[in-house]
């Protein structure tokens, strides 16, 4: 067994490739490119796993995100994350090494892209599609055709619409996330016929729909991510089987209550994040299942165990009557995440179960990142 002393992300490394090869042969059997969104693992030996599927490039979500990868030797890297002007010399530093492609949202980045980066770019403009996050909305015709022209002789070119469909994670089934995606395609092939004059591309990320949708007419690339280690949320959303979940939490016990029939780990929102959701067989808002950590993996989620709450370094485990008999302070418990981007951001590394150490991003970041 592994020793181990504080909390750490176990990776399976069978499932992680797994999840990748099976995403990859579906981008190419519709023909439509992969470019993955790697902020999810942040790694360059997990990206490597992605080379051996045939993907050359891929998204991140800051320009220092870039960077790092960049150094990996990645050539094609998205930034989907709207434009930063205030890293615009850093960005024509690093359209100078790799084909870089960006987001954009307003006039204002366009004319400060023009203005001050002479190294050429490739340029989306973000639709809002009904996640509300970022984006300009896709009715407005007027506003799209202002950032196409100002690129129009520039140095730049403008090579389409990208959308980021993140309502699919809110979807409580198959059924709505289908319908989602198919609400949401549709606004950006409208725009794709509106500004056909221009041959705009359609980009899409969003790991609930790809991995469901069946058929991507309509679509030129995909840049999902969370598919690499897939989460509890992706689990209920109906985009991935437990056993699809390649990312556990390992932490120690470090006390009991036997009043409330709980266990009290180290690992708490740093480690796991804040996120939860609410599960319906166990009625409860949940920040993790438990599992048992075996010598070569891990067990199935344990019945009527699960994270009821979470603090700074404080997670509270509600376990049945027979597991708390049965384990014991200084065991080791493991824990499914909810999110596992937001774990894998907060705990910036990873030991697979042969005691391989795997880099991460966030280990070598500069404040700020």
């Amino acid at each position: 067994m592994l020793d181990l002393t504080r909390p750490t992300i176990l990776l399976d490394e069978t499932v992680a490739r797994h999840n990748i090869k099976k995403m990859a042969g579906k981008a190419r059997e519709n023909k439509v490119e992969l470019i993955p969104h790697f902020k999810t693992h942040q790694s360059q030996l997990i990206g490597d796993w992605f080379r051996e599927e045939g993907v050359d490039r891929i998204t991140v979500s800051s320009v220092s995100m870039a960077r790092y990868f960049a150094h990996a030797g990645w050539q094609h890297i998205t930034i989907a994350f709207p434009l930063n002007i205030l890293e615009i010399k850093e960005i024509e530093k690093l359209a100078s090494s790799v084909e870089l492609t960006l987001l954009v949202t307003g006039i204002s980045q366009i004319r400060a892209l023009i203005a001050q980066v002479d190294v050429f770019v490739n340029v989306l403009i973000e639709v809002d599609t009904g996640d509300h996050r970022s984006g300009l909305p896709a009715a407005d015709h007027h506003a799209i055709q202002q950032l196409i022209e100002a690129l129009h002789g520039s140095q730049h070119r403008f090579k389409g619409f990208y959308s980021h469909f993140g309502h699919t994670y809110q979807a409580s089934s198959v059924a709505e996330v289908t319908s989602l995606y198919q609400r949401s395609l549709k606004l950006l092939t409208d725009l794709r016929f509106v500004f056909a004059d221009v041959r705009p591309e359609v980009h899409v990320g969003d790991t609930p729909s790809a991995s469901l949708i069946t058929d991507f007419t309509g679509v030129t690339a995909i840049h999902a991510g969370n598919f690499v280690f897939y989460d509890l949320t992706q689990v209920q959303i109906g985009a991935c089987q437990e056993e699809d979940i390649a990312v556990v939490l390992a932490c120690p016990v470090v006390a009991k209550n036997a009043d409330r029939g709980e266990l009290i780990i180290y690992g708490g929102g740093i480690h796991l994040s804040k996120e939860g959701m609410f599960d319906t067989g166990l009625q409860a808002t949940v920040y993790g299942k438990s599992v048992f950590i075996t010598k070569n993996g891990r067990s199935a989620p344990i019945a009527g165990c699960y994270v009821r709450s979470v603090s700074q370094e404080h997670g509270v485990v509600r376990v049945t009557a027979a597991i708390f008999a049965q384990v014991k302070i200084g065991d080791i418990i493991g824990i499914l995440p909810v999110h596992s981007c937001m774990m894998a951001d907060t705990m910036a590394g990873y030991l697979t179960y042969a005691g391989k150490k795997i880099d991460h991003f966030n280990a070598c970041r500069q404040p700020g990142r």
